[in-house]
């Protein structure tokens, strides 16, 4: 299994150029195509309704201008950091709601990276928990500052026997396939570890099946938030990648995480792969 293609998003700063970066890396690794995308969002005006539409219609022209004004300054970044690497790059560019245009640009790639705890969004960069839970793609979390490759080093996959981690494990089987070590981290209640030692000695089988050698470990929950308990296993292990279900619920136009994605989101300074 590979990645083929990949979308990045841009924008402007040094977070999104540590993120596209890390992205002209995987897609070398993969020998992958990389998409580059930026959208602008043109955010209602406030204005009062007896000063007549002239004024609106003024204010509209001025945000579409600025709104494709950052579009093409992230275009330009893109261009100027992939020139000089052997990459076969492509380029996604508009206006509109971010999370949307992402989910739809996400149809032609194997894998989303975007910014974690992104302050532009979710007007004028893609929201993670919107993208997750609609792109139908696993989706690469970068955080701000970025301790360590996710290639190349230790991974850990938060293990819980439902759709989401399935679908972010198998998402994430090329990445895993390139870790110096995999360890499948499952945290259970008392009543719960029996169960979860049969369950998680198939996904050990399942991935050696994909010549992936996964240590299992089960770990009772403690006093920690389940999110905090994976994270602070991961930082143990001194690792790359943490490999997770995301998991969430409709609220009105975004989507509300549940508690151990919103916690992974949050507080990880190593990259995630998320998939809902």
């Amino acid at each position: 299994m590979t990645y083929a293609s990949m979308l990045v998003a841009v924008e402007d700063g040094e977070e999104s150029d540590s993120r596209l970066e890390l992205a002209c890396d995987l897609a070398i690794a993969f020998d992958a195509l990389l998409v580059g995308m930026s959208v602008g969002s043109i955010a209602p005006p406030l204005y009062d309704p007896l000063a007549g539409g002239a004024m609106v219609g003024e204010l509209l022209a001025l945000y579409r201008d600025m709104a494709e004004a950052d579009v093409e300054r992230a275009r330009l970044r893109f261009a100027e950091i992939t020139a000089d690497r052997a990459l076969e790059t492509e380029w996604r560019g508009g206006i509109g709601y971010p999370a949307e245009f992402c989910s739809r640009a996400a149809r032609a790639a194997d894998l989303v990276i975007l910014g974690g705890r992104n302050r532009r969004a979710p007007d004028h960069a893609p929201d993670v928990g919107d993208v997750l839970m609609g792109c139908g793609r696993p989706v690469l979390v970068t955080p701000p500052t970025r301790m360590r490759s996710p290639v190349g080093n230790p991974a850990l996959v938060a293990w819980k026997d439902c759709r989401e981690a399935r679908h972010a494990l198998a998402g994430a089987i090329p990445l895993l396939q390139r870790a110096s070590s995999v360890t499948l981290y499952s945290v259970c209640t008392p009543e719960e570890n029996e169960k979860a030692d049969g369950e998680i000695g198939e996904v050990v089988r399942y991935l050696a099946r994909h010549e992936i050698q996964a240590e299992p470990v089960i770990a009772l929950a403690g006093d920690q938030s389940p999110g905090r308990q994976i994270l602070d296993e991961a930082m143990a292990r001194e690792s790359g990648l943490i490999v997770a279900g995301a998991y969430g619920h409709a609220r009105l136009r975004e989507w509300a995480l549940g508690g151990v994605t919103r916690d992974l989101i949050a507080d990880s300074t190593i990259c995630l792969v998320l998939a809902h």
